[in-house]
């Protein structure tokens, strides 16, 4: 989710409610450590409460992404002195670039390389250190062992998104590939946490996932750009009404604004109204999303949608 779900994406996500922990974009470690600097702006605005009220900062996690041990002790003590909650290490990034320098997901086929990243993460913090990882790169083959290999290296918890590498994200998950990760570590006698990604598009699917693969949490990225509000309604909470649908982009443009200034917010709100669906909002067609996207200003944006948090617009033609 590098550069989607950045900390000002997070805070607004949190305040929906339903959210239990965050997790940073990740941080890559390459010629030298991660600064303590940095990992404290991948922590600055993640509170859960309303603005002149009690913040309530929930749990995050700094996540690091590295080829090899070297600067990850150091790396995971500048992220426990940023203030970061755990450590997440990142072994299931898909992107080329990512994995020609064999990061990410290329080490799903080093599972001794993993343990030794996960082994000098713990060396270097006093935190709890999780690992992500995908099912394989071609196939599954390797699943169990690089599960029993970041168990064996006292990884706290181990997240399955449940697809290859070769799949990207545009192929079905196969939640089935965390059910096996589940029952794996339990008949090897570890207890440690299973948290089940990928898949999740509608928030009766948490619950859907929880059941079907025996996964003790659900991670959720890419659909949260598409409804905001999947954890409070997943947690039981209401759905949005048309009108808290429409002031969602508009507070996140403010947001952004504020914290990085116009330009940058206008193409963040963009990026966000290609995934939205919250709402209803462009439920008469694509036609306006599509005008919207076309903007020069913030402005046209804005006063589209505080229109459509008033009444229904008309229908639009292609």
């Amino acid at each position: 989710m590098e550069g989607i779900t950045d900390p000002v994406f997070r805070r607004l996500v949190s305040r929906t409610g339903g959210v239990a922990a965050l997790c940073s974009e990740f941080l890559r470690i390459s010629v030298s450590p991660v600064p303590e600097r940095i990992c404290r702006r991948h922590l600055a605005v993640t509170d859960a409460g309303d603005d002149g009220l009690r913040q309530v900062r929930l749990p995050t996690a700094i996540q690091l992404m590295a080829a090899g041990c070297e600067h990850v002790p150091e790396s995971a003590a500048h992220a426990e002195c940023a203030g970061a909650d755990w450590i997440d290490l990142n072994f299931g990034c898909p992107a080329p670039v990512v994995f020609g320098k064999c990061a990410g997901s290329a080490l799903l086929a080093l599972p001794e390389r993993m343990s030794a990243i996960v082994r000098a993460a713990r060396s270097g913090t006093t935190l709890p250190v999780t690992a992500k990882i995908r099912a394989g790169i071609t196939d599954e083959r390797l699943l169990e062992e690089n599960l029993l290999a970041l168990a064996e290296a006292g990884a706290a918890a181990v997240t399955i998104h449940a697809r290859l590498r070769i799949q990207g994200y545009h192929q079905p998950a196969s939640w089935h590939w965390i059910a096996q990760g589940v029952r794996v570590l339990r008949a090897a006698g570890y207890r440690l946490p299973v948290v089940g990604n990928g898949g999740v598009e509608r928030a009766d699917q948490v619950a859907e996932m929880r059941r079907l693969t025996g996964c003790d949490a659900v991670m959720v990225g890419r659909a949260v750009l598409a409804d905001p509000f999947l954890f409070r309604v997943a947690a039981g909470g209401p759905a949005p009404d048309r009108r808290e649908a429409a002031e969602w982009p508009m507070r996140y443009y403010e947001a952004e604004a504020a914290a990085h200034g116009g330009s940058r917010a206008l193409a963040k709100l963009k990026q966000q109204l290609c995934w939205y669906r919250a709402g209803d909002l462009f439920a008469d067609g694509e036609a306006q999303r599509k005008m919207l996207l076309r903007a020069r200003s913030a402005s046209e944006i804005l006063s589209w949608l505080v229109a459509a948090g008033v009444s229904r617009p008309r229908a639009s033609c292609d």
